[in-house]
């Protein structure tokens, strides 16, 4: 007979975790993902964690802000001597309580600019898996010119649409800007990912192996 208040022999374990809203800024709140993710990891596996959620290819640079600071990938050689090392930059280090925010930029060219904010740190089951809980939207594509490109490319996009009608094209298919985003291929990568760090060969063949495939409209 087992009495109510013995503990049970083999304890589950938990691990303290840090759920995280990703903002692609400019996109007035339509492309944003919601993570959880292990506190001790750290921003280059992060960078992994968002390039697969948020759908790019890991073919540019990038760099995370917060505060004053700036991390990064050392093999980028920046050549910028404030410039940090990301594997020295432990989440739980950096954001400590809700609403601590930091910065993500890929692609120096285009300027995709994320904003990161932590929402809540609770318990988690797995210690190396990053997970995504929701989100919407779909990255912009990679080569439009930016945040301004995007804009302009959705405005074109919209346009054609109200042209591509049976009356004025007869034929022509309307062109969609889909809203939505694949879940569950998306949490099949992250799965995939090495911990606790992951290399450039390594995020590039998961990307290529898992890609999202899309939803129907």
């Amino acid at each position: 007979m087992i009495l109510s208040n013995e503990k049970p022999l083999i304890p589950k374990l938990s691990y303290k975790g840090l759920f995280l809203t990703v903002t692609l800024d400019g996109t007035e709140n339509q492309v944003w993902r919601s993570l959880v993710v292990p506190a001790d990891g750290h921003l280059g596996w992060l960078h992994a964690v968002l390039q697969i959620s948020m759908g790019w290819t890991a073919r540019h640079l990038h760099q995370f802000t917060f505060k004053d600071k700036r991390f990064s990938d050392p093999s980028f050689e920046l050549y910028d001597p404030l410039t940090i090392d990301e594997a020295k930059g432990c989440l739980d280090k950096l954001l400590v309580r809700p609403t601590d925010a930091l910065k993500y930029q890929y692609d120096f060219g285009a300027s995709w600019e994320h904003t990161i904010v932590l929402t809540k740190i609770d318990l988690i089951e797995n210690p190396t898996v990053a997970l995504c809980v929701d989100g919407s939207g779909e990255r912009p594509p990679e080569n439009c010119g930016g945040i301004e490109g995007y804009k302009t490319l959705l405005r074109t996009k919209s346009r054609m649409n109200e042209l591509a009608t049976p009356t004025t094209k007869q034929g022509v298919r309307p062109i969609h800007h889909r809203p939505g985003f694949n879940l569950p291929s998306i949490n099949l990568s992250l799965q995939a990912l090495p911990w606790p760090s992951v290399s450039s060969r390594s995020l590039k063949r998961i990307i290529r192996f898992h890609k999202p495939s899309k939803q129907a409209k």
